[in-house]
């Protein structure tokens, strides 16, 4: 598809041409099928706030029929007893076809979420197509492995899938995140139900077209979209679900938790964020502003790994708090369709008063605006690049997750002070540190209590690498073998020769 120039043009292509081929009705046994009710899920363009479509929201029997079409695929059908090599081959002709409509399902996705279109398309989609890639050759590897044993026995490991997965996807990288969960499932032979984000489902409607056309079983994957306390309540407490895997916030885990407390399931979480970055008067400053501007304002901010804890040693602090203020004030919201856009809206209009809530809360408790603390410019939902001091570690917007462009930033004196501010939080994502010290950087590396940390660079991710959290960010790991693991059990074999 050739993409045209103008972010008219291309919102115009995107709501006329790209979106109608989207069969939005639940992806249940291989076909799209109705739902029991007519309650209806309105769609909004965040760069806009206009609604662009209308989908059936699935209710407790849709998700309930996508369970069982998902347990008869597993219990029934060919997909777990195919050979890895097999599996991976549908994987890797599911790769092809996203990679073939990546401009399409770029576009659906720079719609739904707000995110600029030119970064959804090389890397939400690049990505997702890179994943697939990843664990049709992974598959293979997960193989039985034969261990020492006594005269006469022979003790073989098994590595079978756990079953039926329970997939839900986070609103903010709803493609991406959810090649990270079916990719590995898929993989390692399980079956899956997604129930795709209420805010920004548009994509996941049109991997269900793909997946038909890269042939996977019927009932191998289902797709359903609904909210949270009617399909996803449904989906986790069903008894026939295996194992669940979500990523959202911690909130949410904490309700899914206890839904399904009772038959006590496997549960693999990639929740929220307070992503600390420090910096050391030895670094590379021009580099670590930049990643900081990155990773703190990039996304608009809807981002778990976001740098929202900006520790910058006493010695450099006025320098590099005026240069961060400085390069705010200049970057580029506007349309996620424009090119020139570094910044795009928030999703929605509860989200983005969420934000300044927060925002404003801080500033009654003392904090100072360097710059931004403000909404509705350039459009409606877009909030301006905020970077506030004088923030107490103590304060609510120092340990609450934010999720938007917001950055608080705190002095340090030493690397233990530094380290002890970074620690003081209850979430434990990920966090960086910029120093040319190695002796700074390991100390930092071994004392923060993150799952990753990022030394002189940020946001570093690629399909190989283990992706999750310690505290409350979650725990199991996605990504790498680490996330195909998360999806096979191990079966201890003993036979006597």
């Amino acid at each position: 598809m050739r993409i045209p120039a103008g972010a008219a043009l291309r919102r115009t292509l995107a709501i006329d041409e790209v979106l109608p081929l989207v069969d939005l009705r639940p992806f249940v046994g291989g076909v799209h099928t109705d739902v029991e009710a007519v309650a209806m899920l309105e769609i909004t363009d965040p760069g806009t706030g206009r609604a662009i479509a209308r989908l059936p929201e699935a209710q407790q029997a849709d998700v309930h029929r996508a369970v069982g079409a998902a347990r008869q695929a597993f219990d029934e059908g060919p997909w777990p007893r195919m050979t890895p090599a097999e599996r991976g081959a549908c994987l890797i002709r599911l790769a092809g076809l996203i990679e073939r409509d990546q401009a399409e399902l770029a576009l659906l996705e720079s719609l739904d979420t707000g995110k600029p279109f030119a970064g959804v398309q090389s890397w939400d989609i690049g990505t997702a197509a890179q994943t697939y890639r990843y664990y049709a050759d992974l598959a293979t590897h997960a193989v039985d492995e034969a261990l020492p044993a006594p005269d006469g026995v022979q003790v073989t490991l098994r590595r079978e899938p756990v079953g039926v997965c329970a997939v839900i996807v986070a609103w903010n990288f709803p493609f991406a995140c959810a090649a990270w969960k079916l990719a590995p499932a898929l993989a390692a032979g399980c079956t899956v139900v997604v129930k795709a984000p209420e805010r920004a489902p548009l994509s996941l409607h049109a991997l269900a077209a793909r997946i038909a056309e890269a042939g996977f079983p019927p009932g191998v994957v289902n797709i359903v979209t609904g909210i949270g306390q009617v399909a996803g309540t449904a989906l986790v407490s069903d008894p026939r679900i295996d194992m669940i895997s979500f990523t959202g916030s911690t909130a949410t885990a904490r309700a899914i938790t206890r839904a399904s407390a009772w038959r006590i399931p496997p549960i693999v979480t990639e929740l929220g964020g307070k992503g600390a970055s420090a910096v050391f008067p030895d670094a590379d400053l021009d580099r670590a502003l930049a990643a900081t501007v990155d990773g703190a304002f990039g996304l608009a901010g809807q981002n778990c790994c976001a740098a929202s804890r900006l520790l910058v040693h006493r010695d450099i602090y006025d320098d590099f708090v005026s240069s961060l203020t400085d390069h705010a004030q200049r970057r580029r919201l506007g349309d996620q369709f424009d090119d020139a856009t570094e910044q795009g809206p928030q999703i929605d209009e509860a989200h983005l008063e969420a934000i300044d809530s927060m925002v404003q809360d801080a500033l009654a408790d003392g904090a100072h605006a360097e710059t931004g603390a403000a909404l509705g410019l350039p459009g409606p939902l877009h909030y301006q690049p905020t970077v506030l001091t004088n923030v107490s570690t103590q304060a609510k917007i120092s340990h609450d997750e934010v999720f938007g462009p917001v950055v608080c930033i705190y002095p340090f004196r030493d690397l233990d002070e530094a380290i002890t501010i970074a620690n003081n939080s209850s979430y434990g994502l990920s966090a960086s540190v910029w120093t040319t010290s190695t002796g700074t950087a390991d100390r930092f590396t071994d004392s923060v209590r993150v799952g990753t940390v990022w030394v002189n660079c940020f946001g570093y991710f690629m399909p190989h690498i283990p992706w999750g959290g310690v505290k409350l960010s979650g725990n199991g790991r996605e990504l790498g073998p680490a996330g195909i693991s998360e999806y096979l059990v191990t079966k201890t074999v003993c036979r006597a020769l």
